[in-house]
Parts: C-alpha cells; sequence; structure tokens
C-alpha cells in the first residue's frame, strides 16, 4: 500500500479509480524528485490546441504527439484537481465510468521487416539525401492492459528514479505511460535549459568512466547537438552555456548528452515558436527535419502517435518542464504497445540497431512484468 503522507487514501487506489473513469489526468515524478505529482480535469473534455500560446497562462499538463494532424491533436488538460487525497476520490467517483472499447490492431514488425527498412534508409543515406534519421518500431506485451497501468507506473518510478515518469490519460486519446531521459525544454523565469541526448549502449555493469563511444554513436550525438546551437542562433541568443557530451546514466542505458542552459526571456509566441523550431530534434526524427519526416512516412509501417511527442506541466507564472515522450507505452484494454526506435546513419548495422530497440524495449519490460 502507497500513501501520500497525511492522507489516509492509498495512490495505487485512487489512480485507478481515475482509470475508471471518463476524466482526462495525468501523475508524474520529475527527475531526482521522488515526489508524485497528480492533476486532473473534471469539467468537460481536455482543450484540442494548435499553439502553445493557448495554455500559457494556466496550469496544467501538455500531451502532443510527434506530427500533429486531423488525427492527432495536442491537447491540454486544465489542473482543476491537483491533489491525491480523500476529498479529490470522492469527486472524482462521482464522474461516469470510461466505455471500455475493443483494443485496435497494432501492426508489430518482425525483425526481418525492420531491418530490411534500415537498409532502405541506410540507401537514402548514402545517396546524401539525409544525414540522420529514426525508425521506430512496436512490441506488443500481450496480456497486460489497464488493470496493470497503476502498477506499471509505480515500478517505473521506484526503478528510474533520473527519469520523468509520467501516466498519462485521456478520454478518446489513449493512456500513455513512461520513463523518458530526454528534456525538451524547461523554462525557470530567466533561465531556459533543454539537451542534446543520443547514442545508446547498455551498461553492463562497467562503470561510466569505462564506456568508449565509436564513431558513428559519437557522430550521431554531435548532429543533435549541432541543431540544438542552430535553434538558438536563430533566435540570437547569446551566452549559451554548454556542458558536454558527457556519458549519462538512464537506468541500465546509457546515453552521450550535452545540456545546454541560457538565460533569456522567451514569452508567448517567441516561447512557442522556439518550442516548435527544437521538436521534433534529431534525437527522434533526423536531419534535414524536413527530408526525414517524409523518409518515416513513408517506411514505418505504423503511427508514432504520442511516441516522440512531447508532454510535462505548465504553470501559470509561464514556467514548464517538457519532456520527449521515450520509453513509454500506450496501454490498451488487454495489452500494451511499447513504442521504440534508433538513430540510423550512414555507418549503422541492421543487426546491431534491431539490437537496440530490444534493450531499450527491455528496460520498459523488466519493470512491467
Amino acid at each position: 500500500m502507497r500513501h501520500i503522507e497525511g492522507e489516509d487514501v492509498d495512490v495505487h487506489d485512487f489512480l485507478n479509480t481515475c482509470l475508471e473513469k471518463e476524466i482526462a489526468f495525468y501523475v508524474f515524478a520529475k527527475p531526482n524528485s521522488g515526489k508524485l505529482e497528480f492533476g486532473a480535469q473534471l469539467s468537460e473534455k481536455s482543450e484540442v490546441i494548435n499553439e502553445l500560446t493557448e495554455c500559457f497562462g494556466k496550469q496544467g499538463f501538455v500531451f502532443s504527439p510527434f506530427q500533429q494532424n486531423c488525427r492527432f491533436n495536442s491537447h491540454f488538460i486544465r489542473r482543476e484537481l491537483s491533489e491525491i487525497n480523500s476529498k479529490s476520490l470522492r469527486l472524482i467517483k462521482e464522474k461516469s465510468d470510461l466505455e471500455i472499447l475493443d483494443d485496435p490492431k497494432v501492426h508489430v514488425s518482425t525483425r526481418e521487416e525492420y531491418e530490411l527498412q534500415i537498409t532502405r534508409m541506410i540507401n537514402d543515406l548514402q545517396d546524401n539525401k539525409l544525414e540522420k534519421v529514426i525508425l521506430s518500431r512496436i512490441e506488443i506485451l500481450e496480456n497486460r492492459g489497464r488493470k496493470n497501468a497503476v502498477a506499471a507506473f509505480l515500478n517505473l518510478n521506484k526503478t528510474y528514479p533520473k527519469a520523468f515518469v509520467f501516466m498519462v490519460d485521456i478520454p478518446d486519446v489513449g493512456l500513455w505511460i513512461g520513463a523518458t531521459p530526454e528534456r525538451l525544454m524547461r523554462k525557470n523565469q530567466l533561465i531556459t535549459e533543454t539537451m542534446a541526448l543520443a547514442g545508446t549502449q547498455k551498461l553492463d555493469g562497467r562503470k561510466l568512466s569505462e564506456i568508449n563511444w565509436d564513431k558513428k554513436e559519437i557522430e550521431e550525438q554531435a548532429f543533435v547537438t549541432d541543431y540544438i546551437d542552430s535553434v538558438f542562433k536563430k533566435y540570437k541568443i547569446k551566452n549559451v552555456e554548454k556542458n558536454g557530451p558527457v556519458t549519462a546514466l538512464a537506468g541500465n542505458i546509457v546515453h552521450l548528452k550535452t545540456h545546454f542552459k541560457a538565460y533569456l526571456n522567451l514569452e508567448g509566441n517567441e516561447l512557442s515558436n522556439f518550442i516548435k523550431d527544437l521538436h521534433p530534434t534529431p534525437a527522434v526524427c533526423g536531419l534535414p527535419k524536413k527530408s526525414a519526416l517524409e523518409l518515416i512516412d513513408e517506411v514505418e509501417n505504423h503511427d508514432r502517435e504520442y511516441y516522440g511527442g512531447y508532454l510535462g506541466p505548465v504553470e501559470e507564472d509561464g514556467d514548464l518542464s517538457l519532456f520527449v515522450n521515450l520509453r513509454s507505452m500506450k496501454v490498451l484494454q488487454n495489452k500494451m504497445a511499447l513504442f521504440v526506435g534508433g538513430g540510423i546513419t550512414v555507418d549503422s548495422n541492421p543487426e546491431k540497431e534491431w539490437m537496440e530497440t530490444c534493450f531499450k524495449a527491455q528496460t520498459l519490460l523488466n519493470v512491467i512484468k
């Protein structure tokens, strides 16, 4: 039993009640905080937003897809409830029960199909059509669904304290759970932070100082760093503090990370456009962005939906903390769809890229199972 200090409400039961009702809600823990933060919207549905400016000056949570289109919109959940306690529980229980829907069909790529897709992408890279592109796939975990979601979320929170661990449920949109290591942007008063995260290895019991990176991984991370540099330059932001690349731990996986920090006061449309230029970064899309998106649409046999998108809390005072939706899964009624992917460059090896997605998936599977 997990309780919030000073309350007689069990967190597991509370969140399961939320899942049973026709409400939009979110719960998350920021990296290294260990503290669960909750919000729910009881009135009407979540707001569909076209621009981030539509939620500025409000308090709530943004949930945006990889690519916004007629099928997948950005949503804003207003924070009408903010406490996990008996009063909130009574209000939530008064809401209508959620309609149970059959699980949709999900395309699962075989190893052969995935490696053929990589080969196709490498051909375009060799023809100098792009520098890097991200290929994703879906792995299905059967006989695990909404009834297991809360336990999976709480286990992720306990296992990955350095990640942004989240559970978001929006009726008619879906339930998503994840533990992402990648920050898209943090704005706190005059401080703005982001990161370039790319390259992946299994830790395998080594110390961080023992990790060596090959040419492909170093170049892959450099593409992301250079792109973020270009966004800061576009907005004529100078004196950007840059730390990295360094080897960063994310569960049983390590990445190359460069941290960016700048002192600036972006607001309104300028802030919204800055985030729009950052997303999707080459870490989830590729370079050049337009060519990479076109190749992804052409080669992948599934919709990424909200995988590779971004999410996070927005405060009334203008502060926000947005993360890339990685190491995540869409939870269906009786199964979980795990989304995983990897960066493809001209030096990629299809077999090695397949294995990278396997151990990325394992970081979630180990916790859920």
